[in-house]
């Protein structure tokens, strides 16, 4: 894609012609004229000293000739330069703004009547490509390149063409972003809600984790008061063995009588 001043100009012909190649008017006046002429007329006097009659226009046509092919000339140069200067001021205007996406100008020339070369047309290559997979670097690029089509004061058609290629694809890449943003909040909602439900997940647990221990704590409790009351239990048993063991038994009635028999 290139932008170009979008308009070749092609020098003018020389409006001037040879007009002292042309037969100048017939002045001289022949004997078969209608009116007579006298021994006494102009005509048939003798030339003045210094003036001839048929070759003096000849020589003054010569030097007007001359001087107006070089007026003509002088306003030709005078058209390219000011083409020249149009030209370069219109490619320069989109490289500057274009900056590392535009090349540098590259210009036509044409040979004026001096022999100097005269830019008559020019362009600028310009990158128009998409940012891969970021339409933001997209959207910033194409308004570059949209600013560069249009630096110039009076921007040609191509110009504006490319402008408005580049308008479109910053219209597109404005949609991506739009459809990239809505796509980032619903990822990042998600990840909110996954995050909420792994949180009240891990509550849950430890929730559940702190009721079984309470519940172990309880049965823990319950079984050494268990053992503490058999522990009791069989000590009093014991007390009251070693208490009757330790006691001597008193005889019962009639028991020696009955030994002594």
């Amino acid at each position: 894609m290139q932008i170009a001043s979008g308009v070749l100009f092609t020098a003018p012909e020389p409006a001037y012609s040879s007009r002292a190649e042309r037969s100048p008017p017939n002045t001289n006046i022949g004997t078969d004229a209608t009116t007579d002429v006298g021994a006494d007329s102009p005509v048939n006097a003798a030339p003045e000293a210094g003036k001839t009659v048929d070759g003096a226009s000849s020589s003054v046509r010569q030097p007007d000739a001359d001087m107006r092919k070089q007026q003509e000339d002088a306003d030709l140069v005078r058209q390219l330069q000011s083409r020249d200067i149009e030209v370069r001021n219109h490619e320069r205007a989109h490289q500057a703004i274009g900056g590392q996406l535009a090349s540098a100008p590259t210009y036509s020339f044409t040979k004026g009547p001096d022999g100097q070369r005269y830019a008559v047309s020019g362009e600028v290559s310009i990158d128009v490509s998409d940012v891969p997979g970021d339409p933001s670097a997209t959207y910033e690029k194409m308004a570059r390149v949209r600013r560069a089509a249009l630096a110039p004061a009076e921007p040609s058609a191509q110009d504006r063409q490319v402008a408005a290629m580049a308008a479109q694809k910053m219209a597109e890449a404005q949609a991506d972003i739009a459809q990239q943003q809505r796509e980032d909040l619903s990822a990042e909602a998600e990840s909110r809600d996954q995050k909420r439900d792994d949180m009240r997940a891990e509550i849950e647990a430890a929730r559940q984790a702190q009721s079984g221990s309470d519940e172990d704590e309880d049965e823990g409790f319950v079984s050494v008061a268990e053992r503490f009351a058999e522990y009791n239990a069989r000590l009093r048993q014991i007390n009251e063995t070693l208490l009757r063991i330790s006691s001597p038994s008193l005889p019962t009635s009639g028991t020696l009588f009955d030994e002594e028999a």
